[in-house]
C-alpha cells in the first residue's frame, strides 16, 4: 500500500510503501515512459521517479521499521520528493496513459499516487488553499512540452522559498506551468493575484542547480 509522511517546510512527501507496492509502481513508470508519446526526455524529470523509487525499495533512501509489537508488518521504504516535481511527475502519468493501452493494475498504481498526493496537498496547505493546490495541479497539461521543460525552474526556485513563501507562493507556482504564463501573468496580476514570480525571474532559475529544500 502507498502512503506518505509530510516533510518539514511545505517541502513535499516521504513517499512511501512495503517492497511490492514501491516496485510495481516503478515498473509502470518505466513502461509508461517508455511507450509515452509526451515525455520528450526520456532520461528526464519523469523517469526520476522510478528511479527515487527503485533507491527507496532497495533500502538506499528511508527505511521505515513496523511500529513496535507488530513486526508482522514488515519494514517499509520511502523516498522524499519535493512538491513541484511529484505534482509535475505525477500528471506527466496520468497524461501519457490516456495515450497508450494500459492495464486495471498500471491505473491502479495512478490512482493511489493521485490519492496520496491530494491528501497530502490538502494536509499540508489546508482545506481552502489545498483546493486551490489540487486544480491548479489537474490543469497542468503534459501534452504541451512548456510543463516539461519549466520543472527545472519551478523546483529551482520552491527549493530556495522559505517554509511561508512555499505556502504563499504553491498556488501561483503550480498554475506556472501553464505554457501561457507570460501571457496570464500581467492579467492575473491585475485581477488582483499576489505571490506570483514573473516569468524573466523563472528564466533566471532555469539552469540553476536546485537548492537544499530543507527538508
Amino acid at each position: 500500500m502507498l502512503t506518505y509522511k509530510l516533510l518539514k517546510n511545505h517541502a513535499g512527501l516521504l513517499l512511501t510503501g512495503d517492497y511490492q507496492t514501491l516496485r510495481a509502481l516503478h515498473e509502470v513508470i518505466h513502461d509508461v515512459n517508455e511507450r509515452s508519446p509526451l515525455i520528450k526526455y526520456k532520461d528526464g524529470p519523469f523517469l526520476g521517479l522510478a528511479y527515487d523509487l527503485r533507491k527507496a525499495y532497495e533500502g538506499q533512501r528511508k527505511t521505515l521499521k513496523p511500529p513496535e509489537g507488530y513486526p508482522e508488518i514488515g519494514p517499509r521504504f520511502g523516498v522524499e520528493v519535493v512538491w513541484p516535481a511529484l505534482l509535475w511527475q505525477c500528471r506527466a502519468l496520468r497524461a501519457s496513459m490516456a495515450f497508450i493501452d494500459t492495464t486495471k493494475n498500471m491505473q491502479a498504481h495512478a490512482y493511489a499516487l493521485e490519492s496520496v498526493i491530494e491528501e497530502g496537498v490538502l494536509e499540508d496547505f489546508g482545506g481552502d488553499l489545498g483546493a486551490s493546490v489540487i486544480a491548479e495541479w489537474e490543469r497542468i497539461n503534459p501534452a504541451h512540452p512548456y510543463s516539461e521543460e519549466a520543472l527545472a525552474s519551478r523546483g529551482a526556485v520552491f527549493c530556495s522559498w522559505t517554509k511561508n513563501q512555499r505556502k504563499k507562493g504553491i498556488v501561483g507556482l503550480v498554475g506556472s506551468f501553464n505554457p501561457m504564463y507570460s501571457a496570464l501573468y500581467p492579467i492575473w496580476l491585475g485581477n488582483g493575484a499576489t505571490n506570483l514570480v514573473p516569468p524573466e525571474e523563472y528564466e533566471k532559475w532555469s539552469a540553476v542547480e536546485w537548492p537544499d529544500p530543507k527538508w
